[in-house]
């Protein structure tokens, strides 16, 4: 029986007020050389309006759960946004969804298909070249490796890789999902973003450009992201 989205999003809505508010743990250097930008209005919600530095948009998400048996799952969800303003150059959207399935047994739920996460991404309307996948992986060597996530956004010709962040400023114990992502091109990070709690902050790339444009487009696409781990 699926489990109706209103419940996830008022089930998400009240973890997220619970969450810390502590922001991630990224290289001093890459703080230094990012502007930080805010996403005001990006809460636990369905739908809704959001700011992004001086660009505003729409968000909408969605997110079932169904059960076969009571043993067989399946997570599954969309998101999308829209946003124009001078951080973006015009207008720019991004479609996405995932796709999950787990097996209940009772004592523990064991994964019976790792997560998958896709975007596609429009600009003034038009397709652009590329996207967005973000997939579990292991989180270590050995068969008692834990599971986080980590992918790669293909935008043109530029080929970002999307590294987890378990670790909040200051220390502690890491957390079991990411809590962030880092962006890198070849090795040279150029951009981050918080995910951790109501207050979305991204790390982006002070001069315009592709890589600006690829961070400030990935990170909405990661924010809109109905975690079904969450």
């Amino acid at each position: 029986m699926a489990k109706i989205s209103m419940l996830s999003g008022l089930l998400l809505s009240a973890a997220l007020v619970g969450c810390s508010d502590a922001r991630i743990a990224i290289p001093g250097e890459l703080q230094s050389s990012t502007e930080e930008l805010k996403i005001a209005g990006m809460g636990g919600w369905q739908d809704g309006h959001f700011r992004v530095g001086n660009s505003e948009g729409r968000f909408s998400r969605r997110s079932t759960q169904t059960k076969l048996f009571d043993t067989f799952i399946r997570n599954a969800g969309s998101g999308s946004f829209d946003v124009a303003g001078p951080d973006f150059g015009g207008v720019a959207g991004g479609r996405c969804g995932f796709d999950e399935h787990d097996i209940d047994l009772g004592a523990a739920v064991i994964s019976n298909g790792r997560l998958t996460y896709r975007c596609s991404f429009q600009r003034d309307g038009r397709p652009v070249t590329g996207g967005l996948m973000l997939a579990e992986v292991p989180n270590g060597n050995g068969p008692l490796a834990g599971r986080t996530r980590a992918g790669e956004l293909r935008l043109d010709q530029l080929v970002v890789n999307i590294r987890p962040v378990h670790r909040a400023r200051g220390g502690g114990l890491p957390a079991g999902m990411p809590l962030g992502y880092t962006f890198d091109v070849d090795g040279h990070q150029i951009g981050a973003v918080d995910l951790n709690g109501p207050a979305k902050t991204i790390y982006a790339p002070r001069q315009a450009g592709l890589h600006r444009d690829a961070v400030l487009m990935a990170s909405l696409a990661l924010s809109v992201f109905w975690d079904p781990g969450d």
